[in-house]
């Protein structure tokens, strides 16, 4: 992060990776608005090289003519988490403002995002009222309900990529991959809070998205990494054990019951499938249980390399 703060108000991140067709359209309404309620906005597009190649022409025109707005193109495509964390690297302002390149909500109603810092350090927007199908909004619930379920966090529209943030706040989470969906969950961790602001979805947002089979698995599996480290990174063996413990469980309650049949109802057990696999589930919790006592071990020997906490400040 930039050192020179004081000449700039705000500064606003786009992620460039995806749905590009009114990028530089929306950049004229998006900086028109801000520039209406703050005095000195800043505008860092992060573009990966497959969306440069849509429009990686028409944005250096804009920034050729336009001091408000830089542009950095990435080698290749990292992700949309990536290109946050490098447009974090180059803001000079102390409140950061996450856009899409693509408007999710009416953009004269982004000014609500400012009021929910008053008691948190990350305003997140949720679209509501939402315009689309039921069967987005679906998806939507369903995500959130599991989000809910295996965070114990409250959030009911974390897919929404408007998010306005203190500096101070994203410089001390790492993201990587596809973890920008879950900056609130890792702020989290390291005693940030967060509040939704209700902003209307705007009508270009409002088309059906269904994904192909695997994107939906592919967002399980993250929401599931997600979990592992913001709640067991420095506990593996509650993750593991417990998995584990319950594997040893079923395995031998399954083997007694094989024992029993054999030794008092003269039951044979060379030719039982049950056999084979009571017995993995024996074995494979143990399994479980030493990798996460290595773990264990890991974040042991590493713990002193590591902050756990923050202070908010020092009153002398």
């Amino acid at each position: 992060m930039n050192s020179n703060t004081s000449q700039v108000d705000l500064s606003v991140i786009v992620p460039v990776c995806e749905r590009t067709r009114d990028t530089v359209a929306l950049y004229q309404e998006y900086k028109e608005y801000l520039n209406s309620i703050k005095e000195n906005v800043e505008f860092i597009f992060v573009v990966g090289a497959t969306a440069y190649g849509r429009i990686g022409a028409e944005l250096e025109k804009v920034n050729r003519e336009d001091e408000q707005m830089s542009v950095i193109v990435m080698s290749r495509d990292f992700g949309e988490a990536t290109a946050i964390k490098v447009g974090i690297s180059e803001v000079n302002g102390d409140l950061i403002l996450i856009l899409p390149p693509y408007k999710q909500v009416e953009t004269e109603s982004l000014g609500k995002l400012f009021d929910g810092l008053e008691n948190s350090d990350i305003a997140l927007g949720k679209r509501w009222p939402r315009l689309d199908g039921a069967g987005n909004q679906l998806q939507t619930k369903a995500f959130n309900f599991l989000l809910r379920k295996l965070s114990k966090q409250d959030y009911t529209d974390i897919g929404c990529g408007i998010r306005l943030v203190k500096a101070e706040a994203l410089s001390e989470i790492n993201l990587y991959g596809d973890q920008h969906r879950f900056l609130p969950l890792l702020a989290h961790e390291v005693g940030y809070s967060s509040s939704e602001v209700e902003l209307p979805q705007a009508p270009e947002d409002a088309h059906s998205r269904i994904y192909k089979p695997w994107v939906y698995f592919q967002r399980l599996l993250d929401l599931i990494t997600i979990i592992f480290l913001t709640q067991f990174n420095k506990k593996p063996l509650r993750f593991f054990g417990l998995i584990g413990s319950a594997n040893i469980i079923i395995g031998m309650l399954g083997l007694l019951y094989l024992g029993f049949e054999r030794l008092f109802l003269d039951t044979g057990l060379a030719d039982r499938p049950l056999l084979v696999l009571f017995s993995l589930f024996f074995v494979l919790g143990f399994q479980l249980l030493a990798i996460g006592l290595v773990g264990e071990i890991i974040v042991f020997t590493h713990a002193g390399d590591k902050k756990e906490y923050r202070i908010r400040k020092i009153v002398n």
